[in-house]
C-alpha cells in the first residue's frame, strides 16, 4: 500500500488544484446523477443502435466527455500549451475513434440472428460480442503503434518488471468484502454474473467455462487502452493532466452499467492510472481488474448457485 500511497502522493504534488478536481468532479458527478435518474444517454443509444450515424453519435458522446475535461484543465491551470502539439490531437482523436468503433460495431448480432438457431442466439451473442470488442480494441491500438509510435519501447504498459504481484493480490483481499456486500443487491443480481441468461441448449457450468476466458480477456484491453494508450501514451504530451480526461471516457465508458459501479469507475480508474503512469506498466491494473470482475461474478454465481444445478 506504501508504493500506491507514494504514487498518490506525488501524482497530487504534480496535478492537484482545487478548482480543477471541483469542476471535474462536478461535470461527471451532473452525468452520472442525470444517468440514475433518466437513464437518457443508454435510452438514446438504444433507440439509434440501427441508425447509419451510430459511429458519429458515440464519437460525439466520448468527445464530449474527453474535451470537456481538457477545456476544465486547460482554463483552471492556465495551460493550453499542450493544445498545439500534434501528438495529442493525433492520440486523442485516434482514441475517441476507437472506443466509438468498440461500441457502435454492431454487425455481428444480424450474423448471429441469421445463421444461429434462436435458443443459442443470446449465448453466442455475449461470447462473439466480448471477443470482437477485444480484438477492436487490440487491433486499433497496434494499428496506431505501428504507423505513430514504433520508437515507444514500453509498448504502452505491456512490462513486467518490478511488478509487486502481493500489492495487487492485497488490493483485492481489500475489495472483496464490497463485492460480497455489493453481490446481496438487487441491482447488482440483475446485472450479474455477466453470463446472463444461457438457454437449456448447454450446460451452464460448460457455458461459463467457454464464455469465462474471453470476458476476463476483454478486460485487458480495456486496460490497454484506458491505462496504457490513454495515460502512457499521452504523457509526452499531456504530462501529469493525463489522468482526468482517461478518467472522464472511462466513466462514460461505464454509462448503462449500475450507478455504484459507474461511481465506482471514477475512483478505481483514478487509482489505476496513476499506478500505470508511475510503475509504468498495465499489468497491475490487469490483475486488480481481471481479479474484481471475476469475484463479481463468483459472487453472483455463489447468490444465484440453486439455478446452476
Amino acid at each position: 500500500m506504501a508504493t500506491i500511497l507514494t504514487y498518490l502522493k506525488k501524482h497530487f504534488s504534480e496535478d492537484y488544484k482545487i478548482t480543477t478536481y471541483l469542476l471535474f468532479f462536478l461535470f461527471i458527478g451532473i452525468l452520472i446523477f442525470l444517468n440514475h435518474t433518466t437513464n437518457i444517454p443508454t435510452l438514446f443509444f438504444r433507440q439509434h443502435q440501427d441508425s447509419p450515424y451510430i459511429y458519429g453519435y458515440y464519437f460525439l458522446f466520448f468527445g464530449f466527455a474527453y474535451y470537456s475535461t481538457i477545456i476544465i484543465i486547460a482554463t483552471t491551470k492556465s495551460d493550453f500549451s499542450f493544445l498545439k502539439k500534434l501528438s495529442f490531437w493525433l492520440t486523442s482523436l485516434f482514441a475517441i475513434l476507437l472506443v466509438s468503433i468498440r461500441f457502435g460495431f454492431l454487425n455481428h448480432y444480424s450474423w448471429i440472428q441469421e445463421n444461429i438457431a434462436p435458443e443459442k442466439v443470446e449465448f453466442y451473442t455475449k461470447v462473439i460480442a466480448r471477443s470482437i470488442r477485444f480484438i477492436i480494441f487490440s487491433i486499433g491500438i497496434l494499428v496506431f503503434y505501428k504507423l505513430i509510435e514504433k520508437h515507444n519501447k514500453n509498448f504502452y504498459g505491456f512490462s513486467i518488471k518490478d511488478v509487486k504481484w502481493k500489492l495487487y493480490l492485497l488490493l483485492l483481499l481489500i475489495a472483496f468484502p464490497f463485492i460480497l456486500f455489493a453481490s446481496y443487491q438487487p441491482s447488482f443480481l440483475r446485472q450479474y454474473p455477466s453470463i446472463g441468461y444461457t438457454g437449456t441448449f448447454i450446460n451452464k457450468w460448460l457455458a461459463l467455462v467457454i464464455y469465462e476466458p474471453t470476458y476476463l480477456l476483454d478486460f485487458i484491453s480495456i486496460e490497454w487502452f484506458f491505462r496504457g494508450f490513454l495515460i502512457l501514451g499521452m504523457i509526452k504530451s499531456l504530462g501529469s493532466k493525463a489522468i482526468l480526461p482517461m478518467v472522464a471516457l472511462y466513466v462514460f465508458f461505464h454509462i448503462g452499467k449500475p450507478t455504484g459501479e459507474i461511481i465506482g469507475s471514477a475512483f478505481g480508474g483514478y487509482v489505476l492510472g496513476v499506478i500505470s503512469m508511475y510503475s509504468k506498466s498495465i499489468i497491475g491494473g490487469i490483475v486488480i481488474h481481471m481479479g474484481v470482475a471475476f469475484l463479481m461474478d463468483a459472487m453472483a454465481i455463489f447468490q444465484k448457485i440453486d439455478s446452476f444445478f
